[in-house]
């Protein structure tokens, strides 16, 4: 039996990661009031303006969104007129999600303070730290994409 199984637990991995992202939704959400912009939006704006017109399924591929998440996002920002949706004429199941004019000026002006917001996240660390921190973050995500619930793909 542990003697403090909360001050180990605290200091696993997977809690530790949970707890950056807590920190990096708060920062996100704080810094990109005025935009009203969560970081799921914000990645779905910038899916959006990287590969065009694609379907929801195909942007959850590329963000590693479930199709119901994918779906209220897109919802969302739709409602503001950031992007359009409409029936894909080759496949009449699928929804085309496009981005507005908008939306990309919108994901654009955004951008300086979505840097900001890494810059603050990553301000306990020096620029080694954070170049061996982005490379094992980026080694963990990737070499464990299969791992996950909703894995990244990348075909399209």
């Amino acid at each position: 039996m542990t003697a403090a199984p909360l001050s180990e637990a605290s200091h696993l991995p997977g809690n530790l990661l949970r707890r950056c992202h807590q920190i990096s939704v708060a920062i996100f959400l704080r810094k990109c009031e005025a935009y009203h912009l969560t970081q799921l939006q914000y990645i779905i704006l910038c899916a959006l303006e990287e590969k065009g017109a694609i379907d929801q399924i195909t942007l959850g591929g590329h963000t590693a969104l479930d199709r119901n998440t994918v779906a209220v996002v897109v919802r969302k920002l739709e409602e503001r007129g950031l992007v359009t949706r409409h029936r894909n004429p080759q496949d009449r199941r699928a929804m085309l999600v496009t981005l507005t004019k908008e939306g990309e000026r919108l994901r654009q002006a955004a951008e300086p303070t979505v840097a900001e917001v890494q810059e603050e996240i990553l301000a306990p660390l020096d620029e080694d730290e954070r170049e061996i921190l982005g490379r094992l973050l980026t080694r963990i995500a990737d070499e464990n994409n299969h791992l996950s619930r909703v894995p990244v793909r990348q075909a399209g």
